[in-house]
């Protein structure tokens, strides 16, 4: 493990230096347990400092573990302590809406899906964060702009994302198959694959289930057929030919067989996995996919043998969703000075190459995506940095979670195949245009 002088920021206590760097390579040790917070109407982002929680999701758990080791070796007296949440965005979503209703100050720090970003920072769950003492430069003009609400900067930047296309570049390679660059070519490339491994792998997988994992992959499907889950106008275009195209597609690419019919009972961590076990020829899928696949530990089945492209779509190119997490400071927490030093500490360049090169995590800092050794290493980037570019974000707005369940529930029969999306998609645009005014 390479040491690297972590850069100290500007009006951060870190006092890290050699010490700091040496701390990347020691061996875990238990988190320091913080205690149970007690919230406060009067919390100080300038002075008041002690033990923070960082809640993040499960999917990403190890690589922020061992990060959080790292800090808390450098301090002692301000340890952070995690607490995992479910992988699943619904679920998460309702602990920390939960935490928020009840003012409980239980998270210090909340990684949270940029498209709930609107609704906690309106509900006055999120601490605005002071524009002096959280520079932007250098981070993602997009990841700022998802942090920003009523012009003003409610979370952080953590980490980028972007759905790509993986697949088996070995079964490739035995049927003399190139990566495909439009869904027709992938189907094809499908029928060759499993023509010489009957019993094998299915063809696509990603998740379809009830979830946003299914809002993800409509809205995938719509902008890939050339229109738009929400137009810049902030109403819903479900009423369009172009929808009811990328819809019908996503339908019949289930029933055709060539996306596998478990993906309607999978999120988009399930789909991951069925693929890192050998079970499928493409998966769409995170950045955290790779991560998955290249474990070298007997865990993945895929190891060494996969490639990543760009997604594709019913005619071409798809449009890929943007992901990622942003960090907001819960309103009511204790010892915020702290927990803004950690925000800009997992923003800065070597944290966010030590998350990349760990966890396989896309950073928020635009230098990294041009650093040439990062590129060698972790070869995955250059296809991730590309989608992220052209990404397309989830709707904004207040209501985003009530959106997705609505839309998810509607879609869900019609991409099992027990309704049609040109009799489905009209009344669907009534309700969601009705969620948004």
């Amino acid at each position: 493990m390479r040491a690297e002088r972590l850069v100290v920021g500007r009006g951060i206590r870190w006092g890290l230096a050699a010490g700091l760097a040496l701390a990347f390579g020691l061996s875990a040790t238990a988190c320091v347990p913080a205690p149970q917070p007690v919230p406060t109407d009067t919390a100080s982002i300038s002075s008041e400092r002690g033990p923070i929680v960082l809640a993040i999701p499960d999917d990403s758990a190890a690589t922020w573990t061992h990060l959080v080791r790292v800090w808390n070796e450098a301090h002692p007296s301000e340890p952070i302590t995690l607490r995992v949440l479910s992988a699943d965005e619904t679920r998460r979503h309702n602990e920390l809406v939960a935490a928020g209703e009840a003012k409980s100050g239980e998270f210090s720090l909340l990684a949270v899906d940029r498209a709930w970003i609107p609704q906690f920072a309106e509900a006055g769950w999120l601490a605005e964060l002071p524009a002096a003492e959280f520079p932007t430069d250098g981070l993602q003009a997009a990841a700022v702009s998802a942090g920003t609400y009523g012009g003003a900067l409610y979370a952080y930047p953590l980490t980028a994302d972007a759905g790509v296309l993986y697949y088996r570049k070995d079964l490739l390679a035995a049927a003399k198959v190139k990566p495909p660059t439009t869904w027709a070519e992938l189907a094809s490339a499908c029928d060759k694959v499993l023509a010489q491994t009957r019993g094998g792998p299915g063809c696509y997988g990603q998740g379809l289930q009830s979830s946003e994992s299914l809002t993800i992959a409509v809205a995938e499907a719509i902008d890939s057929a050339g229109g738009e889950l929400v137009t810049e106008a902030g109403v819903p275009g479900l009423d369009t030919p172009a929808a009811t195209t990328g819809v019908e597609w996503l339908a019949e690419a289930v029933q055709d067989g060539s996306i596998d019919s478990d993906a309607l009972g999978w999120d988009d961590d399930e789909a991951a996995r069925a693929f890192v076990a050998g079970d499928l020829v493409f998966v769409r899928g995170w950045s955290r996919t790779w991560n998955l696949a290249q474990q070298g530990d007997g865990s993945s089945k895929v190891y060494g043998r996969v490639g990543v492209a760009a997604l594709v779509g019913p005619t071409g190119a798809a449009v890929p969703t943007a992901g990622g997490l942003s960090l907001g400071l819960a309103t009511h927490a204790r010892n915020q000075a702290t927990a803004a030093d950690v925000m800009r500490w997992l923003a800065s360049d070597p944290i966010q190459r030590e998350a990349l090169t760990r966890g396989a995590l896309a950073p928020v800092r635009d230098s990294l995506y041009t650093d040439q050794g990062l590129l060698k290493e972790q070869p995955q980037l250059t296809t991730v940095a590309a989608a992220i570019k052209v990404a397309r974000p989830l709707p904004v707005t207040t209501h985003y979670a009530e959106f997705s369940t609505t839309l998810s529930e509607v879609l869900y029969p019609v991409v099992q195949g027990s309704a049609q999306a040109s009799k489905t998609l009209p009344g669907l645009q009534t309700r969601l245009a009705e969620l948004l005014k």
